[in-house]
């Protein structure tokens, strides 16, 4: 009984699975289906708006226009016919009708008002063409005008026969039924018996959730065949509004099933007798290897710890052995990463130590040079000496938020111009304009030389407040950054502009102009350069450097100090 038992709910565990993975697959389907049915009307609809676009339409020249129009259906849609209408239905042109025939009046006009009213181009639901004397689908677009509004359709008939070979493209399996309806459910191509059922509604419970509005969905049923089955089904958002549903058998379900049960009982049968002759045999194997296994468990971690586990006789202890001596190396290994952190926990101390003094002697000669140029004056220093540790600060701030592995270039100008950069003139513009050189990457700046880079920022910036642009409300400077990717150079340009003149070159060079020519240029690595050029209408400065490579600049100390 246990084993009927474990049959039947295994059967009925397969059926569940195999019923939720049928639903999935019909709606993977139908979703595909819907997809391939937006493309197809989509691509006749373009098609159809390129030819309503005609010169020759526009000029009034029906003949060459249904030229290109029979052109077109012969290319793209062959067994179609193309139609003008008149906003009161009164047709133009019908590629089906022969040349100067009589034509009628369009019945079926509730798409045709669609489109006239919108502007946009619609699909019908299915109705009867009294010109080709057959069901049809129409894709009605407008023809434009220079007036705006339209007053004329031009509409494309596909033959309902495409969407067979649609549904034939993409049919998953040959049992299934699958079909395409328009909005109001009546069936435009089905497989199989599309001679049967095109024309047709669906069925009562699939209309009613098909009316419901819902997008998808999953429902039982019944076919027109009476047939049970399992129906998925896709709706196409507007100006389409048509759907398909796939519909499988509930039959291709249960057969399997049966099968299933049917082969699972006689396998347990199998395996139970089979069971009761290898029990006795397998219990008489177990104790030994259990016990070897115990004595391996046991050996403690050192030099002579084996390397292979042994082999026991028994599968379940072998591999019992074999995640024994894997967590037994995840252990040493870990010992031994344990070690190796608590050795680069000493070099980074040590690093961090050097890196201290470097900043405190960066300090003094920030403050040795200010004193120089301070005049003696108290609050001159002060506030001199102040903003230059902030700039100092917002430096390894920066630093600091990117983990002291290097920071893009743009970014470190932007920090270095932080306090500058919010400020904007009296017409509303920014004082400072940062910008990045167009397709030219930014390279990324190691620490020693993003220090450097920032305090020459804060020196030019101070500048010109004091003695350039931004002394004057009207005043603004432009900075460019730049990089060479082919030779591995990097840039910043300055330049102030709407300032006060400038003479020329000072006749005394002040410590932030030596720091810019000097410590700025050897602290920036071999290579580089800075360039001040005093311009009558303003200050332009060109900084260029060779980036150092971030895993060689991470052994390397703070840029020296600034010198004077």
């Amino acid at each position: 009984m246990p084993l009927v038992a474990l049959n039947l709910c295994l059967v009925y565990v397969g059926y569940r699975s195999g019923r939720e993975q049928a639903s999935q697959e019909a709606l993977n389907v139908a979703r595909g289906l819907a997809l391939a049915l937006e493309g197809e009307l989509h691509g006749r609809t373009l098609a159809l708006e390129v030819l309503a676009g005609s010169d020759a339409l526009a000029r009034g020249d029906l003949d060459a226009f249904r030229s290109q129009a029979e052109a077109l259906v012969a290319r793209q849609a062959p067994g179609a016919n193309i139609l003008l209408l008149r906003a009161d239905g009164q047709q133009l042109m019908n590629t089906a009708a022969p040349r100067g025939a009589p034509l009628p009046s369009r019945i079926y006009m509730v798409n045709q008002q669609q489109v006239l009213r919108t502007g946009q181009p619609s699909t019908s639901d299915l109705f009867f063409g009294i010109v080709v004397h057959r069901p049809v689908i129409a894709i009605d677009v407008p023809v434009p005008t220079p007036e705006g509004a339209p007053t004329m359709v031009l509409a494309l008939n596909p033959p309902l026969d495409a969407f067979d070979a649609l549904i034939r493209r993409q049919q998953h399996d040959p049992t299934w039924i699958i079909a395409v309806a328009d909005r109001v459910g009546t069936r435009v191509a089905r497989i199989p018996d599309p001679d049967r059922f095109v024309g047709r509604p669906l069925t009562p419970d699939l209309m009613e959730r098909w009316m419901s509005g819902a997008a998808e969905g999953l429902l039982d049923g019944v076919s027109p065949d009476g047939v049970h089955v399992l129906t998925a089904f896709v709706r196409l958002p507007e100006p389409y509004g048509w759907g398909v549903a796939v519909a499988v058998p509930k039959a291709t379900l249960t057969r399997p099933a049966l099968r299933t049960a049917v082969a699972l009982f006689a396998a347990e049968l199998a395996l139970l007798a089979l069971g009761l002759l290898l029990a006795r045999r397998i219990a008489l194997g177990v104790l030994h290897p259990i016990t070897d296994l115990l004595r391996f468990a046991a050996t403690p971690d050192g030099p002579t710890s084996p390397t292979v586990s042994p082999t026991l006789g028994l599968p379940e202890a072998d591999r019992l052995a074999e995640a024994l001596l894997a967590e037994a190396r995840l252990r040493r290994a870990a010992t031994a990463s344990l070690v190796d952190s608590e050795r680069r926990l000493r070099l980074v101390v040590a690093e961090l130590n050097h890196r201290a003094k470097n900043a405190l002697a960066t300090v003094q000669s920030l403050a040795l040079q200010t004193a120089r140029t301070g005049g003696g004056e108290p609050r001159h220093f002060i506030r001199t000496f102040t903003a230059r540790l902030q700039s100092l600060a917002r430096a390894h701030d920066l630093l600091t938020a990117v983990g002291w592995e290097g920071a893009a270039l743009d970014a470190v100008v932007r920090t270095g111009l932080a306090p500058w950069l919010g400020e904007g003139t009296d017409d509303g513009r920014s004082r400072f304009v940062v910008q990045t050189a167009p397709n030219s990457p930014m390279p990324q700046i190691p620490p020693g030389q993003v220090q450097a880079l920032i305090m020459g920022l804060h020196e030019l910036a101070v500048n010109a407040v004091k003695h350039g642009a931004l002394s004057v409300p009207d005043g603004h400077v432009e900075v460019i950054c730049r990089a060479d990717p082919v030779g591995l150079s990097a840039a910043v340009d300055w330049r102030e502009m709407d300032g006060p003149p400038v003479p020329g070159e000072p006749a005394r060079r002040g410590f932030g102009t030596r720091l810019l020519e000097r410590a700025l240029a050897r602290d920036l690595g071999p290579g580089a350069r800075v360039v001040l050029m005093f311009e009558a209408g303003g200050l332009r400065a060109t900084i260029c450097f060779t980036p150092r490579s971030i895993v060689e600049a991470g052994s390397a100390s703070y840029t020296s100090p600034p010198q004077g």
